[in-house]
């Protein structure tokens, strides 16, 4: 618990993970989503919605991947898997730092980064560019070999999830990949980390699954003594593609407005800017970032409609209308 709390003070402040241990963790949850709350809360969001700007973007830098994960679409996603070039990462990440304080880049996306062998050059971009930016990168870090290990150590990174999802026993039935290999890239890099004494945050996460449920304990007994923090966590349904995938919650009473369209850019790797990141197939677009100017684009009708839409709880726009993740969004206003 302490571990963790000093993790996510480090990552974005102890407020947050304060606020959501207080109101999932102790009686207090018992408050969440009923009348009195409800009826402060919904004041709270239209408060808030006024003055709210984009804090995090993410940038799909490749949408092609080298594993088959079971709990994931990419199988039969039908989008054409591309490479973004530096140059549209450099005009994407220009054209958005331009317009909005951005405070956090996370490249990643619909597939693997490390596919993308020009992905260390583009955080390099971004750390020399916009010192003040923190930058996280996520990946299955099967392709994280010791030179890729070494130059990520010194790209001033700032957070790194390695998605391993699995044991020995279970890994390759989980994701296709070699578990060895994975261990052994890992292992590398953390040891290489602590050498340095390097101050990248790191985080291991596991997505809770028939697969793997058996062997969740043991997956945090072995990394959680060797990593900044474990993370474990129910999956998507990734807004119903998935059908036997079930996600855990607490609060589906009750639907809120996603913050994340306040909060959040989302840019795919052809430079289009989509609505979040379980959109996979970049079903709804507003435009594209390495053309048009990203303020105007989440100035323009579209993309203003679909806000009044999530302020007034109507939640019939397409991905919106099947989305498993934003019964979470009763804490994201607070927290």
């Amino acid at each position: 618990m302490i571990k963790e709390a000093r993790y996510y003070k480090k990552f974005n402040g102890l407020s947050r993970a304060f606020k959501k241990f207080l109101l999932t963790q102790t009686p207090l949850k018992k408050m969440i989503n009923s009348g009195v709350y409800s009826k402060f809360y919904s004041r709270a969001i239209r408060k808030k919605v006024r003055k709210l700007e984009p804090s995090v973007l993410q940038i799909e830098n490749t949408n092609l991947c080298n594993a088959k994960c079971v709990m994931c679409p990419h199988t039969i996603m039908k989008r054409k898997g591309k490479i973004m070039s530096q140059q549209e990462f450099k005009k994407i990440l220009d054209n958005v730092m331009e317009n909005y304080p951005i405070k956090r880049l996370t490249i990643t996306g619909f597939g693997e980064p490390f596919v993308d062998k020009g992905v260390i050059e583009k955080i390099k971009y971004a750390k020399d560019k916009y010192p003040q930016l923190k930058v996280d990168i996520y990946t299955n870090a099967s392709l994280l070999n010791k030179k890729n290990a070494d130059d990520l150590l010194r790209s001033k990174i700032d957070r790194i999830t390695f998605s391993i999802n699995g044991t020995e026993k279970n890994y390759r039935k989980i994701m296709g990949l070699d578990y060895e290999n994975t261990k052994k890239n890992v292992l590398y890099f953390l040891n290489k980390k602590k050498q340095m004494n390097s101050h990248i945050l790191t985080n291991l996460s596991l997505m809770i699954l028939k697969e793997n449920e058996d062997d969740i304990k043991k997956f945090i007994d072995f990394w959680n003594p060797l990593t900044d923090s474990v993370r474990v966590y129910a999956p998507s349904n990734w807004a119903g593609t998935l059908k036997n995938i079930s996600k855990r919650n607490d609060f589906r009473g009750k639907r809120w407005p996603c913050s994340g369209l306040w909060s959040q850019i989302m840019v795919d790797v052809q430079g289009n800017l989509i609505m979040c990141c379980r959109d996979y197939e970049s079903k709804v677009k507003f435009g594209n970032l390495l053309k048009e100017d990203v303020k105007k684009l989440r100035e323009s009708r579209k993309f203003q409609e679909l806000l009044k839409k999530q302020l007034n709880f109507d939640f019939s726009s397409p991905v919106c209308c099947t989305c498993d993740n934003s019964f979470d969004s009763s804490l994201d206003w607070i927290c």
